[in-house]
């Protein structure tokens, strides 16, 4: 075999790389690059991971109290009246009283309601809410400010219970009377029935 043939696997011409290995060396540079824009990236992803947990954490710090305001003295329950055949009346410990009327009788769901609180030896509070929340199951926020009306010690409002898809449901309505010194409750409890059953 000649001296000067050339040795398998090596390089090709004399002082030049093959190209597969030149290619691979040209390669790595851009791969490096890549790799340091997919970290950036995926820290970039963790900040604003992080910035909007924050955010709905602030934001729910804030509204709970407004979902789930505490109050402070609670009326006795009056399980005898049932709010679908007329006024049912709930009494403070001072005896004070919060009378409640829904209509149209029945309070059929998924239609408008009309509602009337009227306040007896109670001073005037801040403000009157009606709040619905269901006993055993979450219907999410359902809640109306009642206006006060030209007769003194009543307030009114609007509003409209959602379907359950259970054919009957158990709900607790619960006068809130802001005053200044607090919150107190009333609660009311009633049923109500999908159409049909």
């Amino acid at each position: 075999m000649p001296a000067t043939q050339a040795r398998c696997g090596t390089t090709g011409v004399a002082g030049q790389q093959p190209p597969a290995i030149a290619a691979d060396r040209q390669m790595k540079p851009s791969q490096a690059g890549r790799r340091r824009v997919d970290r950036l990236a995926a820290l970039l992803w963790i900040a604003a991971g992080l910035l909007l947990s924050a955010a709905i954490g602030t934001a729910v710090y804030k509204a709970w109290p407004l979902l789930y305001p505490q109050t402070g003295e609670r009326a006795a329950l009056n399980d005898a009246c049932d709010l679908r055949s007329g006024p049912c009346t709930a009494y403070f410990a001072d005896r004070g009283s919060v009378t409640l009327e829904i209509l149209p009788a029945g309070i059929p769901v998924a239609k408008p309601l009309a509602f009337t609180v009227t306040l007896g030896g109670i001073r005037r509070p801040e403000r009157v809410e009606l709040d619905f929340a269901g006993v055993d199951m979450d219907m999410g926020y359902n809640r109306t400010e009642l206006a006060p009306t030209q007769s003194p010690g009543v307030y009114s409002g609007t509003g409209m219970l959602p379907i359950c898809v259970r054919n009957r449901m158990t709900w607790e309505a619960k006068v809130l009377l802001f005053e200044a010194d607090g919150i107190r409750a009333a609660p009311f409890r009633f049923d109500t029935t999908r159409a049909g059953h």
